[in-house]
This record gives structure tokens, C-alpha cells and sequence, in this order.
């Protein structure tokens, strides 16, 4: 079954990559230009206009006392793939549409919904899987920025892109009221570009509930709160990030987890090097109680743009993690757990072939066991590569997990 669909994989490779050759050919030869949406030519004239301005006045800032948004403008972006995963669980081969919408409500308002239809495949429409992945309103001023409802964080309190977050527990898509304080290092109005990535930042974020649904109450005694100080800079021509995280919850359901009543935190760094390659490091706590049983460092290399010398591959994305303690009986971390996926993309086609091995899930919700025995349900989901959405159901450690598909964005 594998054999075949590997064949099956790798020779719609060649044809998509065949496909995509011809259709540069085509996109040189009637200069078409990709427009980002029908719904904002508004937009597109004024960054045009913008542009011309700059380039005649060059000392000018035409951003300026500009907000970041102007009037209303909808994107909706509709993703289709088809996957197949080979796992602890069983192979399973499913289809899934992604749709994503973000609207401007007024000025720096803006509201954002993610929701994925997914269906193994079968002779019939029902069995259709609905996640929520992201419903969420943003304020996003000059000078601070409010986040309430369901969003994704995969990026915002780590640079891992799939080991971690620690201080959430593996959690990547939660609920949550958010409240970020932009750091200028310079005085002035800052620019578009500035506000969108400051220098520093200043985070707190608070969860009502960290746990899955059979197990949550809205009584007080899960909340969760989060502080982050975060750092963009360029050390030595290197872009260089610096995430650290305090994570406190009010309850005391885990001795090997953030749910313990007493402090978690990590601190993350990634080194952006030669524009192709990318290095991340991540060292977390979950419970400073038992700072050693409850510690793991996780790294990564990422390369990037590469289908420019290998056609077939532009990403590849590198991960380990290590352990540093546990305790016999209770909490055994298994070690090297690793995590490597390839995928490339041209025009809005893609493609991506991962494999994780030794992946038990440790430090995430989804095999630490409760104080309380009568516990049995999982209490939230892995690790997660959060672009594709892949999880590996892998509780035993030994086996190798496997996750390939092709998607196309419209």
C-alpha cells in the first residue's frame, strides 16, 4: 500500500512540476500579473501612488500619521488538499477544505475566521470533520494591539515550528483575551512596517481554559495567564528574534505539566542566516517545582528557497528534542524524538512530504496523565506543524509517522 502511493506521490510531482514549467512559460509570455484580491483595487492605486511619491521624494515618509488600514476590505482564501497520514493509528487518506477569511471593520479593527472541512475518503458526502480553527477580533493601533477570541500562536510565542510551544503545552490554536505593548526604539510615528514587526514588544495574554472540552469548566480554576517579552533585531546582518515566555495557571492538576500551579517559561531564538538558512532553539520549564524532570531543549534548521538549484524541493524544515529529566514510572520523556518535513510550492499549487520518529507527544496535553485517576479522555491535542495542520498519533514512541499530500490556494 505505502509502495504504491509513493509512486502514485512522486509521479504527480513530476507532472505538477511539468505543469508549472509550462505555466511560467505562459505567465512570461502574456505578462500577467497575479492580483491579490478584486476587492482591493483601492489599495493596490494608493501603495502605487505611494511608491512614485517615495521614489520622487525619497527623504519623505509617506506613511506617515497613516493608519494601517483603510476603509473595509475583504480576503477570503479557499484551500484544498488531499493527504495521506501513516501512523500508530493506521494509514488514512482524507480530503479537507480550508477556508480563511479576514475582514477590515473600521480603521485598525479587523476580524478573522479558519475553518477546515475535512472527509476520509469514501464512496459517500457524509462523516465530514468541521474544525473552528481561528475566530478572532483584533485591534491593531500604533501604539497597542487587542486580540479576543480563537487564534493561532504557532508563531507569536515560538519560533519552533513544531516541537513546543512549552509554555502552552503543545497548544498552538487557543482561545484567549490578548493585550501586546509595541517598544519603539526611536521617537516619531512609527511606519507601516515598524508597526506590523516592532523591535520589541510586550505581551500578556489570558486563557480561560487550556484543557479540551470534556474536561472544561469556566469556574476560574483552569484559567491560565501568559506574559512574553519579544525581540526583533539584526545581530551581525543576521535577523535575529528572541522570544521569552512566563506561563502561571491557578490550577494543580499536573506534578509534569503547566497546569501545576506554579510558574513555566521558555525562552526561544531563532538566527536568520544567508537569507537560506534559518536556525531555532527553544529551552522550557513546565513546572519550576521540578525544574529538572520538567525541562527539554528542542532545535531545528530550516532551509529555505532552494528550488532554485533543486526544483523539486524549496523547504526543508529539520527538528530534535531532547529531554533533560523525568521520573521512572511516572513521566519518561522519550529521547531524540525527531521531525522532518520537504515541501515546495509553485504558483499556488504545493506539495510536502513529512516523517517523525520517536514522536510521544511528551510535554504537550495529549499523554500526561492527571493527579486524578478518573481522568481518561486526551486532554488537548500534540504537537503540531500548524501550516498543514499535521498530527501525529503516536503514543508509543517507536513507530515512524509519515504525512505527504498536495493542496492548491484559490
Amino acid at each position: 500500500m505505502i509502495k504504491k502511493f509513493f509512486i502514485l506521490f512522486f509521479s504527480l510531482f513530476i507532472i505538477l512540476n511539468l505543469f508549472a514549467e509550462e505555466q511560467k512559460k505562459v505567465d512570461l509570455k502574456n505578462n500577467t500579473v497575479d492580483a491579490v484580491s478584486t476587492a482591493t483595487p483601492v489599495i493596490i492605486t494608493t501603495e502605487k501612488k505611494e511608491k512614485q511619491e517615495l521614489i520622487a521624494n525619497p527623504d519623505k515618509n509617506v506613511y506617515e500619521n497613516k493608519n494601517i488600514f483603510e476603509g473595509v476590505v475583504s480576503k477570503i482564501k479557499f484551500n484544498l488538499k488531499t493527504d495521506y497520514k501513516d501512523d500508530e493509528s493506521g494509514n488514512l487518506m482524507t480530503n479537507e477544505l480550508g477556508i480563511k477569511a479576514e475582514q477590515t471593520l473600521s480603521n485598525e479593527w479587523r476580524a478573522g475566521v479558519y475553518v477546515r472541512f475535512i472527509k476520509p475518503m469514501s464512496n459517500e458526502d457524509a462523516g465530514v470533520i468541521v474544525k473552528l480553527m481561528q475566530a478572532k477580533f483584533e485591534y491593531v493601533g500604533k501604539f497597542f494591539r487587542i486580540i479576543f477570541g480563537r487564534t493561532d500562536l504557532s508563531k507569536t510565542i515560538s519560533t519552533l515550528n513544531f516541537f513546543g510551544p512549552f509554555t502552552t503545552a503543545g497548544q498552538r490554536y487557543l482561545d484567549l483575551v490578548g493585550f501586546t505593548l509595541p517598544i519603539y526604539l526611536k521617537t516619531g510615528v512609527p511606519e507601516i512596517e515598524e508597526v506590523d514587526l516592532p523591535p520589541m514588544a510586550i505581551s500578556v495574554y489570558y486563557f480561560p481554559t487550556m484543557l479540551s472540552r470534556a474536561y472544561t469548566t469556566y469556574d476560574g480554576y483552569q484559567e491560565y495567564y501568559l506574559s512574553q517579552l519579544r525581540i526583533n533585531a539584526n545581530l551581525f546582518n543576521s535577523p535575529t528574534i528572541i522570544i521569552a515566555n512566563i506561563g502561571k495557571g491557578t490550577t494543580n492538576y499536573f506534578n509534569y505539566s503547566i497546569l501545576s500551579s506554579n510558574i513555566s517559561y521558555d525562552i526561544n531564538l531563532s538566527f536568520d542566516l544567508f537569507e537560506h538558512f534559518k536556525i531555532n532553539v527553544a529551552y522550557g520549564v513546565l513546572n519550576t517545582a521540578f525544574p529538572k524532570e520538567t525541562s527539554a531543549i528542542a532545535a531545528g534548521l530550516e532551509l529555505h528557497g532552494f528550488n532554485k538549484f533543486i526544483y523539486l524541493i524549496n523547504d526543508v524544515i529539520f527538528e530534535m528534542q531532547f529531554p533533560l529529566g523525568g521520573v521512572k514510572g511516572e513521566f519518561e520523556p522519550k529521547d531524540n524524538a525527531l521531525f522532518v518535513i520537504a515541501r515546495n510550492n509553485f504558483d499556488r499549487f504545493r506539495y510536502f512530504f513529512g516523517i517523525a520518529n520517536n514522536v510521544k507527544n511528551d510535554y504537550t496535553f495529549y499523554t500526561i496523565k492527571a493527579k486524578n485517576s478518573e481522568y481518561t479522555e486526551k486532554f488537548g491535542q500534540g504537537n503540531v506543524y500548524a501550516p498543514e495542520n499535521l498530527i501525529f498519533e503516536n503514543t508509543k514512541g517507536n513507530y515512524l509517522s509519515i504525512y505527504a499530500g498536495v493542496g492548491y490556494e484559490f
